[in-house]
């Protein structure tokens, strides 16, 4: 049997240019937050992000995007709409938001 498990750095590796990653966890809770900071670092472009609720783990990678679908996406009551995503749709608009509850 192939083994499923692989080290963070793998898991990166199969993420390319222009992919679209459905981002798991709710908010500020199960977010895959560790390999949103390793793809940060990997010179991607043009990746789609999808999530019912992102949080940071979205927020982390909006550098990277050019669309984004959730349903809401920020931190929580305290902590208010998502920095990243603020700045990629609203300020510098180069990330397409696509809302759908």
């Amino acid at each position: 049997m192939q083994e499923k498990l692989m080290s963070l750095t793998q898991a990166s590796n199969l993420v390319t240019d222009n992919m679209l990653l459905a981002m798991g966890g709710n908010a500020m809770h199960r977010n895959p937050t560790l390999f949103s900071l390793a793809l940060s670092q990997k010179q991607l472009k043009g990746l789609k992000l999808c999530g019912a609720a992102p949080g940071i783990a979205t927020d982390i990678l909006m550098p990277q995007s050019d669309t984004v679908y959730f349903g809401f996406l920020g931190f929580e009551n305290e902590a208010g709409l998502a920095s990243g995503m603020r700045k990629g749709m609203e300020g510098e608009g180069q990330v397409k938001a696509i809302e759908g509850s």
